[in-house]
């Protein structure tokens, strides 16, 4: 709690001051449980509209994730041999996408050189893949 100093008078509410004095407020009409009157999120929304904003929400999330996804496949193209295994993972995504034969290369290379079982056997998949689709 903090403490007073001598001679300061506490602050009151006043008549005439917005809202508190039972006039309309500049915000809306008065409503006598919320101090300061109604504001445009008070009223009631309709079943409608609640369901074409969640519509909008998980569109917008959606569209968002698509982008933030896009931009590290294409960001860690060049990082197959890197030492974090989610970049090589992404890598091997986006080399799955671009099949020729630097990339078949490439991927034997990365597929002798992977320590990690699940890494390597998502690039012999990749690697079958890309020789699949080059026949």
């Amino acid at each position: 709690m903090s403490r007073r100093r001598k001679g300061r008078k506490r602050r009151t509410r006043r008549a005439g001051h917005w809202g508190w004095g039972g006039e309309a407020s500049p915000f809306g009409r008065r409503d006598p449980h919320h101090p300061y009157g109604r504001r445009w999120y008070d009223e009631q929304r309709t079943e409608g509209e609640a369901l074409r904003m969640a519509a909008y929400g998980f569109l917008g999330g959606f569209v968002l994730g698509v982008a933030v996804w896009s931009h590290q496949l294409h960001q860690n193209r060049s990082g197959l041999f890197s030492r974090w295994p989610l970049r090589r993972l992404a890598a091997l995504g986006y080399l799955g996408g671009h099949p020729s034969v630097d990339t078949a290369r490439l991927l034997r290379d990365y597929i002798a050189w992977e320590r990690r079982p699940a890494l390597r056997r998502r690039g012999e998949q990749v690697l079958r893949h890309v020789e699949q689709s080059l026949e």
